[in-house]
């Protein structure tokens, strides 16, 4: 017991030793100097229009290499010939608007104009052109199979049209619906 006792009092006596020791120390060291830095002439300042701009056409660039990378890809090559016309001119279309995007992205001279154009480019969203593919193919592939049942050819051909309906600027709700028309398709085979 008295051995723990003379530890912790060892301890504390060298701890009150020493900190008053470090707190002089700190207290008359030289202060560090600071060497100014020559500032990046190329590079923007963040949060500038120029760096706004800048970073806006990096993500119109970016959405329209998937664009591209989609409209060339094989899953659109593999959809029949009319539907893969009709959804390589939507996607298309789609790149002409991203245009303009970068137009406006060009012309913008005020944070005011790049918060619209950055709104804008968010709610463009390249992933709805995977999904009409997706809904597109799986109605080809249930095509055959409904050839014999009218309400599910109805509704496969619903899901088609709702699917080449959608933009890049399509709404979710949209995607949906033509995804109900497709699960009414499946629901009318699945009854038969």
């Amino acid at each position: 017991m008295t051995r723990t006792r003379r530890l912790i009092a060892t301890a504390a006596a060298t701890a009150a030793l020493v900190a008053p020791a470090a707190v002089t120390a700190s207290a008359t060291a030289a202060p560090h100097e600071h060497k100014d830095k020559p500032a990046k002439t190329d590079k923007p300042a963040k949060g500038t229009v120029k760096s706004q701009a800048k970073q806006l056409l990096k993500d119109v660039a970016g959405k329209d290499k998937r664009l591209t990378r989609l409209a060339e890809s094989n899953a659109v090559a593999r959809l029949a010939d009319e539907t893969e016309a009709a959804l390589v001119a939507n996607i298309t279309d789609a790149q002409t608007a991203l245009t303009d995007v970068k137009t406006a992205v060009e012309a913008a001279d005020s944070t005011v104009d790049t918060r619209a154009v950055r709104k804008e480019l968010r709610s463009f969203r390249v992933v709805n052109f995977r999904l009409a593919v997706n809904i597109l193919k799986q109605a080809e592939n249930l095509a055959e199979e409904a050839a014999t049942d009218p309400e599910a050819t109805a509704a496969l051909d619903a899901a088609e049209t709702a699917a080449l309906a959608l933009t890049a600027t399509s709404t979710k709700a949209d995607v949906k619906a033509a995804r109900a028309h497709l699960e009414l398709a499946h629901t009318e085979l699945e009854e038969v």
